[in-house]
Parts: structure tokens; C-alpha cells; sequence
């Protein structure tokens, strides 16, 4: 650890002078000398390090002193099965190929890591692209091009940062949604009224960011791995099988209201059954026929859709990713009819319903019973998924980053 805090007032003396480079260390010491009352929980101390303080110098950035088009993202720390932080990685990965060629990451406090080396091996092994550099906690970033949040929890230190060109904020959900309403609610709410760009998955947060917030947005879609996401044909089976994705701990995925609907169809139609995907709902009293399959391997996934006749993906915020890979699958889907969760397929894709326990079991019914809607979604949805493309999606970020 002395090494690297070594190596790194180096860097920071040669690029900005020496006093500088000492501002940065006395106040990096002052902030690790602060510790929590013991026993007791320091709701001053949590909150209001995840509020941020200014940082930087207000250095003029230019090619000379700074990599052209550098970027750095601020992160929570990670877990190798994290979606969030996979479509982070994801678009790093691919702006690194399109012209931003130095990607670097700060996993921001509190993390795991006992030095710089450990998360950058384990980065790397997560995520795969050895390109992408890592430092720890909000003390090492330095001067950048792009200066990028992702989790609302990283806001604030961005917006206070001072030596970037651009303050971005990328969004994957209205995260405020996350909590019951109260202070967690509002930290969450007020990042968005902080100045920041935001770069969004999907049309529905950056229109809601836009008008509920004013805030300056340019949103990109989903793409798909059509190589590893295709038909992989139905084994025989007399059983109508319905697929529903199941996360009881993750409350805006609707567990009970589909639970409920899918009991419903399962006890008019002794011909189905559920294979739950997602978490282990062993813990739940589930009367009807069903598979617990649990949290399942990516590389299992494809097979798993293939054999179900319908999806179910139920959303009360922004839409997941699963349902453009569902449908590259062949397994035509029902989804919630609301704005966060129809911007991404039409209704010759999928088949919308109301978020209500009738809506849900009425529109499964239809396509369990309709072979001709089955077969049409199941084309529609296919020939969607095939045009979306990860590497169109990333030439839109790149192209608007360029226009800043």
C-alpha cells in the first residue's frame, strides 16, 4: 500500500507540481484518519461521504496534460454477476474500440480491496478486458476528459469534481425507486437535479429525466448476443410450460403479483407448468407444478428459453435486458404495460398487459391458446433481437461523446 501511495504522489507531482501533489496527500490522510463511534452506527459519517466534497484544482485539461478523450467511471464495488456493472463494463469495453482508448475505473468506498493490484486482477477476471484500469476509492481519480457516475450512490463526488471536461451520469434505472419514500428516496432523487449529462439505457429515463428533472439526456437501447442467444430448439413435452422471472428480493420485479396470476392460469390449465428463474423461491409455498431453477448460468439460459411456450417479465422501473433475449430465444413474452416497460419491444413483439393479477393470467392464457399469436410474436420478437447489436448501440454513445 505505501508503494503505491508512493507511486501515486509521483504521478501526481510530474503532472501537476509538487504542491498539488501534496494538497491531494494531506487531505487523503485526513480523511482516513476519521473513524466511526464505536458501536454505533454513524449515519453522519455514511451519508455524508456519499455527498462527496470538492475535489480538483480547476487544471486546464489539454492533450498534454491529460490523455485526449480519457474516461473514468466511478463504480460501487463489484460482484462478477452483477448486471449493472456488466453493461458498465460492456459499453468501457466498447468505447475503448471506438476512439476513447483510456478507460479507467474508481471503485468508490466502502469495498473489499486491500490494495489496487487485488481489484484489478479480480476485475479483470470478472469482466475480461485487461484494458480497463482500476484505483481505490474516490481519493484516486484524477484528472480525465470524461468524468462518469454510474450508481446514484457515486453522484456526488462527480459533480463535485473539479479537473474533467464532462461531469456524465450513466443511468440504468430511476434508482430512487429502489426505497420507500424517505431520506434514502431523496439522496437518490436529488442526484439528478446535480447538472449532470445523463447517458441512459432506454427512451423512458431519459424522457423522465428530461422533464422531471431537466436534466441534459441522451439515451442509448439494448442490445443483444444473438451468438449466444438463439433457438435452440423445443424438446417434446405436453406440458405448457411458462417461464417467469423471479426475483422476490428484488421488490420492483413483482414477484407476488405474478405469483398470484400464475396460479391463476396454472389452476384453469392442468396442462402448465412454471419454471422459475432468477432466485430460489424454495422458501415459498407454491401450490402448482413448477421447477425452481434458481439462479442460473448465463451459458444455460438459451436452452432454458427454448423450452418454455411463454415468458413472463414483470417491471415497475426500467426494463432489464432479458426481454430482447428472450425473444432471440423464440419464447414469445408478456410484459406490463406501462411507460418504463414498453419503450423497448411493440406490440407486434410482445404482448402487453395490465399489472394487475387478472391482466397477467389473461394475457398468458391468450398465447397459450392462440397458436397463431404465439407464432407471430415468436417471429416479430426473433427478427427484433437479431437487429439489436451491442456495437450499433455503442457507435450512438460514442458519436454524442464526441459532440460534447
Amino acid at each position: 500500500m505505501l508503494r503505491e501511495n508512493i507511486a501515486r504522489f509521483r504521478r501526481v507531482a510530474q503532472r501537476d507540481g509538487l504542491r498539488v501533489a501534496i494538497a491531494k496527500a494531506l487531505s487523503y490522510g485526513a480523511k482516513k484518519t476519521q473513524t466511526a463511534v464505536q458501536g454505533k452506527r454513524d449515519v453522519i459519517g455514511f451519508y455524508g461521504f456519499i455527498l462527496g466534497e470538492e475535489q480538483g484544482y480547476g487544471l486546464k485539461i489539454t492533450p498534454e496534460n491529460v490523455p485526449e478523450r480519457s474516461m473514468t467511471w466511478l463504480i460501487p464495488d463489484f460482484q462478477a454477476s452483477s448486471g449493472g456493472h456488466i453493461n458498465i463494463v460492456r459499453m468501457m469495453s466498447l468505447l475503448r474500440r471506438r476512439g476513447f482508448p483510456h478507460q479507467h475505473v474508481v471503485i468508490v468506498e466502502p469495498h473489499r480491496w486491500a490494495n489496487a493490484a487485488e481489484a484489478q486482477a479480480a476485475f479483470t477476471e470478472a469482466f475480461g478486458d485487461p484494458e480497463i484500469t482500476v484505483s481505490l476509492g474516490v481519493r484516486s481519480i484524477e484528472p480525465c476528459h470524461y468524468l462518469v457516475a454510474t450508481g446514484w450512490q457515486t453522484a456526488y463526488w462527480v459533480a463535485k469534481y473539479q479537473d474533467t471536461l464532462e461531469r456524465l451520469y450513466f443511468v440504468q434505472d430511476f434508482e430512487p425507486s429502489f426505497y420507500a419514500q424517505g431520506s434514502e428516496y431523496a439522496f437518490a432523487e436529488n442526484t439528478y437535479k446535480l447538472g449532470l449529462t445523463a447517458i441512459t439505457a432506454g427512451t423512458w429515463l431519459a424522457e423522465k429525466l428530461a422533464a422531471d428533472y431537466g436534466m441534459k439526456t441522451f439515451a442509448f437501447s439494448f442490445g443483444c448476443d444473438t451468438d449466444l442467444y438463439r433457438p435452440l430448439g423445443r424438446r417434446e413435452n405436453p406440458t405448457k410450460h411458462i417461464f417467469f422471472y423471479a426475483r422476490p428480493v428484488t421488490p420492483r420485479r413483482c414477484f407476488e403479483l405474478g405469483l398470484l396470476a400464475l396460479d391463476r392460469v396454472c389452476r384453469e390449465r392442468p396442462d402448465a407448468a412454471v419454471i422459475f428463474a432468477g432466485w430460489d423461491v424454495s422458501d415459498y409455498a407454491i401450490p402448482f407444478p413448477h421447477l425452481n431453477a434458481g439462479t442460473v448460468p448465463v451459458e444455460q439460459l438459451p436452452d432454458l428459453y427454448s423450452q418454455c411456450d411463454v415468458a413472463l417479465v414483470l417491471s415497475a422501473t426500467n426494463l432489464s435486458l432479458l426481454p430482447l433475449e428472450v425473444a432471440a430465444c423464440g419464447c414469445p413474452m408478456v410484459i406490463n404495460d406501462t411507460p418504463n416497460a414498453n419503450w423497448l419491444l411493440t406490440r407486434n413483439e410482445a404482448l402487453y398487459c395490465d399489472m394487475s393479477v387478472e391482466g397477467i393470467a389473461g394475457a398468458l392464457s391468450r398465447i397459450l391458446d392462440d397458436a397463431t399469436l404465439h407464432a407471430s410474436l415468436a417471429k416479430a420478437g426473433m427478427k427484433r433481437a437479431k437487429a439489436a447489436t451491442w456495437e450499433a448501440e455503442a457507435d450512438k454513445v460514442a458519436g454524442f461523446l464526441r459532440s460534447l
